[in-house]
């Protein structure tokens, strides 16, 4: 029978109950969801299917043509949120080999939101199929020939379609590729505002193009996400192997030709990464509660790094907010160099305010002197640079190192904890492909962090991320869905423990109750805790205050409510 709901969006059986998991338990869990990447889900063709490894080696040799011959040509990288950044990445990282090998750079990256999406969400530009369509008409002014990779995880995002309906329409000159992790018949089939097709009917036309000969689907099923909907974690990894083996094969056999090099064997290496990161559990678990403990006594979490692990850190600390409803403060990331070392397209974005100063000389500068001791520093590999943050080591704070060398003696005593990982990269790789394998398993390690931090700090009801943020309308209602399935009430019972929750009272007054859904989000925007104080009361049929009162002492809310049923078997005793 065929499904209705999309994989990526759907609810992971594996990491039902991370939310009341011990910190190793959380690691394990995501373990566990991490595998499917490689193991493939429910029987669906995954990485290491034959169709997905013929299209890959296919895209390699289009690629590969592109390198050889550039003159009117460029590959362009697009996507939204987490996939805009992969996108960003991943063409920084080959721009940067085609510079060491005397060629010109013919990678190019669109982001919806522009550069300031690589630190911040940029919501509304996603949703604008037009936005897409001159994003990619300006960046492919000129050219003749363009292999176009457009990536949306959930074969969702509006401003994708519109540029792959714009390749559609321009065959001559586009190669259209669509990336992502649900089969199609799973692409969104609801009205893109403004504009007349929906996402659906774009893939059933790249379809018929694939058929032809002219574009390209790469929808490997990866499985659900460990946290529901979070993309940016599997679906994230998956997006950076993918696109990571095309560029590598296209490369390889371009410079390389005498060092055999194919999609298979680039799968397995990254397995071999996954299976050496996670040999390493129970330390990652310790740095975990490390984390939660700085969340969850009101400190931050600061990444900073050189080289592409530094990009790693902001990448990671840029999807906590719209994954977690958390604040821009709560995890930040710096990179040695700033925006010399970005080299994006806009520059240098340190005026639009503290969130985009994001060089470690910027966190000497803004961050390091007001550092507490609830505060936590992870340094990413950062032996090199260590001699610029000659501060950190008089600062209050908690000091964490990740590192994949061996460091002295010397430099390990400045840290509380030391997370080395070793892995296995052949001598065989070349040395820009090995600083790959040490991305994606830095990743992996940093999604673990935050994933497991914020489910300590309560954000999470079994594998669900519920302490969102009730800002604008379309999150109104997806708070009042939340109460009502998860608190297993009417919807009009739960916007009622909704709004009591919003005007922290149990006695809503006639204007209350007839105010327009504006003026409740105008009230509710700048709080904290709404939704999971609002499910809670919803659970256990409580008021506002008890339910408040018992987050105070518990913030899981699974176990908040397990004080409470034991308080009220101990008194009915």
């Amino acid at each position: 029978m065929s499904r209705t709901q999309p994989i990526t969006e759907a609810n992971n059986t594996i990491t039902t109950d991370i939310d009341v998991a011990t910190t190793e338990g959380i690691v394990t869990l995501l373990r566990r969801c991490d595998a499917e990447i490689f193991d493939g889900w429910e029987g669906h063709k995954g990485l290491f299917h034959k169709e997905t490894l013929d299209k890959l080696s296919k895209l390699a040799v289009l690629a590969s043509d592109i390198i050889q011959d550039t003159s009117g040509s460029c590959i362009v990288l697009s996507g939204c949120g987490t996939s805009g950044r992969l996108a960003f990445i991943t063409a920084r990282s080959f721009n940067e080999q085609l510079k060491k090998s005397g060629k010109e750079s013919i990678y190019d990256y669109l982001i919806a939101g522009g550069d300031k999406a690589l630190f911040t969400s940029q919501e509304a530009p996603e949703d604008d199929p037009h936005i897409g369509v001159k994003m990619l008409c300006e960046s492919c002014e000129g050219k003749k020939k363009v292999l176009y990779i457009g990536i949306t995880c959930g074969l969702s995002a509006p401003f994708v379609a519109g540029q792959l309906d714009y390749c559609l329409q321009h065959l001559d000159k586009f190669t259209p590729v669509l990336l992502g992790f649900n089969p199609t018949y799973l692409a969104r089939n609801l009205p893109v505002e403004n504009w007349n097709k929906t996402f659906l009917q774009v893939v059933k036309e790249l379809e018929a193009a694939e058929h032809a000969g002219k574009g390209f689907i790469l929808n490997p099923v990866v499985g659900p996400e460990p946290i529901t909907g979070s993309s940016r974690m599997k679906s994230g990894s998956a997006t950076k192997i993918i696109l990571e083996a095309i560029f590598t094969a296209a490369h390889s056999s371009t410079f390389n030709p005498e060092v055999p090099w194919d999609i298979e064997t680039h799968f397995r290496s990254y397995q071999a990464i996954y299976n050496s990161v996670y040999l390493h559990t129970e330390s990652i678990g310790k740095l975990v509660a490390i984390a939660g403990d700085s969340l969850q006594n009101g400190g931050s979490i600061f990444y900073i790094g050189c080289d592409t692990l530094g990009l790693m850190g902001m990448t990671d600390a840029s999807e906590c907010p719209p994954t977690y409803g958390a604040t821009l403060d709560d995890v930040r990331g710096f990179v040695a160099g700033g925006y010399h070392f970005l080299q994006n397209k806009e520059g240098d974005l340190s005026s639009n305010g503290k969130y985009f100063r994001i060089s470690i000389s910027d966190f000497e500068s803004d961050i390091l002197s007001s550092l507490t001791d609830q505060d936590l520093v992870i340094c990413l590999n950062t032996a090199n640079s260590l001699q610029s943050l000659a501060g950190l080591k008089e600062s209050r704070c908690k000091r964490v190192m990740l590192t994949f060398t061996e460091l002295p003696d010397e430099h390990l005593r400045e840290f509380d904890f030391v997370l080395s990982l070793r892995l296995p990269i052949s001598d065989a790789i070349m040395e820009p492909w090995r600083q790959f394998h040490l991305e994606i398993a830095t990743k992996w390690v940093l999604n673990a962090v935050t994933t497991g931090a914020h489910v300590l700090k309560g954000k999470v009801f079994q594998n669900i991320m519920v302490d969102l943020k009730v800002s604008n309308n379309k999150l109104f209602h997806r708070a009042v869905g939340i109460i009502e399935g998860l608190g297993k009430t009417s919807k009009e019972l739960a916007r009622m423990f909704l709004l009591r929750s919003i005007y922290h009272t149990e006695h809503l007054t006639p204007d209350q109750l007839e105010a327009p859904i504006a003026q409740h989000i105008k009230v509710a925007s700048a709080q904290n805790r709404i939704v999971p104080v609002a499910l809670v009361a919803a659970i256990l049929n409580s008021s506002i205050e008890n339910a408040s009162h018992l987050l105070d002492s518990k913030p899981v809310i699974r176990m908040a409510i397990l004080q409470a049923l034991r308080s009220q078997e101990t008194n009915l005793l």
